[in-house]
C-alpha cells in the first residue's frame, strides 16, 4: 500500500480500514510540504477535517 500513500509530489489523502475491528490509519501531503499521518478512527476523522481546512486554505492550491 505504501504506493498509495500521498507524496508531496503527488499530494492527496489516502484511509485505510481494512476490517471493522481494525483501526483507521490515514495520511495527507500537500504540494507546500504540509503532511499528517494518524491512527484510530476518530483521530483519521480528525486528519481528515485537518485536510480539508488546509486544502482551502493553502496557498500553492
Amino acid at each position: 500500500m505504501g504506493d498509495l500513500a500521498p507524496t508531496v509530489d503527488r499530494p492527496g489523502v489516502h484511509v485505510a480500514k481494512p476490517a471493522r475491528d481494525f483501526p483507521a490509519t490515514g495520511s495527507y501531503a500537500c504540494c507546500c510540504g504540509t503532511s499528517g499521518r494518524a491512527t484510530g478512527d476518530d483521530n483519521v476523522r480528525d486528519l481528515i477535517a485537518e485536510w480539508i481546512d488546509h486544502r482551502n486554505t493553502c496557498p500553492h492550491r
